[in-house]
């Protein structure tokens, strides 16, 4: 069966950018008779605040998406990143890293030859030189990442779980088939492939989206103080609205609330319709 997700993390509310990957994820699982999960991703918890998560069920319910099951939310339970990270440990690709983020900028890190035992305040690092730089995209074709960094973290010196890792790890206890998800993160997806290698776990497909962009062609994004969906439209106006910016069909939908249009939005899903490229909002 087909399973994918929607995996925002709450360090902010929810604005269009992540709606557009909601709604995504919603309709291509829908429309294929799956599942689709919703996951916090509050590991990093100085970022994440609890009135976010709060704030995000709030407002997909107020959108009409109500995903399957409960939500995943990652800090709940870490014994599976310890798992993750003792599986990786075990195949000898990993390495004890001392270095501070200053000194990473400013020289090579050799920690990797030094052999450094774990005490707190290191990092734990994955090898990364022989992941591949190729892969296929579910609606884009074949995607070749020229620079990969040779190392990628799994455990931050400040003990937080890397998001890569933590992205795998749960995409497999959820058993997700197809991860569908923002094109900012086609970099990652050589990484993370190469993770569930070494996992020995089938990695899901991957279909990446456009991201929504100002006009300096900068991403939608908290880190940009991108506004609340919610405050700017009314949830039918924001779902309608993300829909047309998805090239999606909405033509009866006006009367509809958002919980009765996705199912038709659903079942008219056209990925060839989505827009080639990045979608420049006018304001």
């Amino acid at each position: 069966m087909y399973q994918g997700r929607f995996a925002p993390t709450p360090s902010g509310r929810l604005h269009l950018g992540s709606l557009l990957a909601a709604a995504c994820a919603y309709m291509r699982a829908k429309q294929q008779g799956g599942l689709c999960f919703l996951r916090l991703e509050d590991l990093d918890k100085p970022r994440c605040r609890e009135e976010y998560k709060q704030g995000i069920l709030e407002d997909l319910d107020r959108l009409g998406l109500h995903f399957d099951g409960e939500p995943l939310i990652q800090t709940e339970d870490l014994s599976y990143y310890q798992n993750s990270i003792d599986n990786l440990i075990a195949t000898g690709k990993t390495f004890v890293c001392a270095c501070t983020r200053r000194q990473i900028r400013e020289r090579p890190c050799t920690c990797r030859e030094r052999g450094l035992k774990y005490r707190r305040g290191f990092a734990i690092k994955l090898d990364c030189e022989e992941a591949e730089r190729t892969f296929t995209d579910e609606r884009l074709g074949s995607i070749y990442v020229p620079l990969l960094p040779e190392s990628l973290t799994l455990r931050r010196s400040d003990n937080i779980i890397s998001y890569n890792l933590a992205c795998v790890t749960d995409d497999i206890r959820q058993g997700i088939t197809e991860v569908v998800r923002g094109s900012d993160l086609i970099s990652s997806t050589p990484l993370q492939i190469y993770i569930y290698k070494l996992l020995g776990a089938k990695p899901p497909k991957f279909l990446h989206l456009p991201l929504i962009t100002s006009k300096d062609g900068s991403k939608l994004s908290k880190q940009n103080h991108a506004m609340a969906v919610l405050d700017s439209h009314s949830p039918r106006d924001a779902v309608l609205y993300v829909l047309t910016l998805l090239n999606q069909d909405i033509s009866g939908c006006s009367a509809l609330t958002p919980a009765e249009i996705w199912p038709l939005a659903a079942k008219r899903f056209d990925l060839n319709a989505l827009p080639k490229g990045d979608i420049e909002l006018d304001a």
